[in-house]
């Protein structure tokens, strides 16, 4: 008898949880220009006035592309049901317009692969000079930027061995908290940016 009741009592609970968590199937589509961003959020306010706050959490990075602040997007996106509200879902974002004078400008890091209590990254200032942050074999000295491409000069340093790199590398995200550059295809740098 125990049995039964713990089995009505765990199916009971089973069936809670998936009605506190419906999916709504129908697809949604906003338009509107982003006023915040992160790694698991997008916020935008649309041509009506509305604020959405849309989780990119789980979404296919393929499909849901890193944007810049003052970006137009359209976002396609599901509500999931919760007890007490809703939750959007991004499943689809696509940049209409990007916002004039994407900045690099700033400091960027990642965390130190030898110490995980320090920072490395390179500091790219106004003038187009580069300082490279925590990096003391890979002297970074200047930068520009060209279209959706960084063009970083840097001096090698190390087994008594000295010599320049231009590394040419492509801008696959840039928003007010990251930046992602790649070569050939293959990310090189996943940065955040570190307030100064």
């Amino acid at each position: 008898m125990k049995q039964k009741i713990m089995l009505i009592v765990i199916f009971a609970f089973i069936l809670a949880a998936m009605n506190s968590c419906k999916k709504n199937s129908t697809p949604e589509n906003s338009s509107g220009y982003v006023v915040d961003a992160s790694m698991n959020n997008i916020t935008i306010v649309t041509a009506k006035g509305d604020t959405l706050n849309i989780s990119t959490m789980d979404a296919d990075p393929q499909k849901v592309i890193g944007v810049a602040l003052g970006d137009t997007v359209n976002v396609t996106y599901t509500k999931y049901k919760l007890e007490n509200g809703n939750v959007l879902r991004a499943l689809e974002l696509k940049i209409i317009g990007h916002v004039k004078n994407i900045s690099v400008i700033g400091s960027w890091v990642t965390p130190n692969p030898i110490n995980s209590k320090e920072v490395q990254g390179m500091r790219l200032k106004e003038d187009g000079t580069a300082v490279s942050i925590n990096m003391a074999t890979l002297v970074f000295q200047k930068w520009k930027m060209q279209d959706k491409t960084l063009i970083l000069t840097s001096k090698s340093i190390g087994n008594k061995q000295e010599f320049e790199c231009i590394d040419t590398l492509q801008i696959n995200k840039l928003d007010a908290d990251s930046l992602v550059l790649s070569q050939h295809g293959e990310i090189i740098w996943a940065l955040a940016r570190q307030d100064k």
